[in-house]
């Protein structure tokens, strides 16, 4: 797979903006590198690690250390309509607060009704840094729309690094929809720091090898000829009828092997950058399209100095002994 986090393009490299000593400011976008991280390394939360593993919804495993049928009981017991068992419910919800008991008991509760669903969230959002971190692996991977958009109304903004970790994963993804969903909740949750990933992520290219009459190409001339005659009789008449045929003079190109790339563009993506980056510089971004050239370089010649002058704002001033 050709990915577009590494920006293979021809760029004229320019100094990069100044900032000032002990203010952090975003690297330049240079050709054929990587995207650099939009936080620090946190490590990955345990959700995206299990995503990693293409754990699926069906038989994703329970970390160790956590016990699978304690969760389904505390799920039980919250969906009961008796006060007391639904106060136990509650009670054991509490007590999955590490991440393998976060995951634990989001698993449990796949197949729970809607309200069960949210007092999970809520507990997730309860739970600081490692919470917000599910909380944004839920909002990207769930696959009920509904619990997606639930989860990310819990998200705190500005987003914590954990959960920009989680985004981040996701935005490098190989997976489209996943790339693109995490597209769509960086511009709900407001990750400014992720717009170097936004640019890199707008579309992706995917080389094809197909084998298969795929097109042919025909040059030539049509003529028609009498090829046969059938014969028809009457009373008292007879005749024949003519069976035309077609013979072709020139040349035809027939393609049945070709390599080919496939661009897909992610339009979540697209539109997140285009808000955020709208937003943050106070500059409208419409006129760049899907330009990825063109992103590039308003990135670092107009977007980076408006960073640069924040930070230099953002200094305080030493005054002299």
């Amino acid at each position: 797979m050709l990915t577009t986090l590494a920006l293979a393009i021809g760029l004229m490299t320019a100094p990069p903006p100044s900032s000032p000593v002990g203010v952090a400011v975003p690297p330049r976008l240079e050709q054929n590198k990587p995207i650099p991280a939009c936080v620090p390394s946190t490590g990955a939360s345990l959700f995206s690690t299990l995503h990693q593993a293409k754990a699926t919804e069906k038989d994703a495993p329970t970390p160790a250390g956590v016990s699978d049928a304690e969760a389904r009981k505390a799920i039980q017991r919250l969906s009961s309509p008796k006060p007391a068992l639904h106060e136990d419910g509650l009670r054991m919800l509490r007590t999955f607060t590490t991440p393998e008991g976060q995951w634990a008991i989001y698993h449990a509760s796949r197949g729970a009704d809607g309200p069960i669903k949210m007092q999970v969230l809520e507990h997730l959002a309860s739970l600081g840094p490692s919470g917000q971190a599910g909380l944004t692996w839920i909002a990207i991977h769930d696959r009920d729309a509904a619990v997606r958009n639930e989860a990310a109304q819990r998200i705190e903004q500005p987003p914590s690094n954990e959960a920009l970790a989680v985004l981040e994963g996701a935005l490098r993804s190989p997976n489209h929809m996943v790339v693109n969903q995490a597209g769509l909740l960086a511009g709900q949750i407001n990750a400014i720091k992720a717009i170097p990933l936004l640019i890199a992520a707008q579309f992706a290219q995917d080389p094809v090898q197909d084998q298969a009459d795929l097109a042919w190409i025909a040059i030539g001339t049509q003529r028609s000829y009498v090829a046969n005659l059938i014969p028809i009789t009457g009373n008292s008449s007879a005749g024949f009828q003519p069976v035309i045929g077609q013979i072709y003079e020139g040349v035809v190109m027939a393609i049945d092997d070709a390599a080919a790339v496939v661009t897909t563009y992610r339009p979540g993506v697209h539109q997140s950058l285009m808000a955020l980056a709208t937003l943050d510089s106070g500059q409208s971004t419409a006129h760049l399209g899907w330009d990825l050239n063109a992103w590039v370089a308003w990135y670092n010649d107009t977007y980076l100095p408006i960073l640069a002058a924040r930070a230099a704002e953002a200094e305080p001033v030493r005054e002299p002994k």
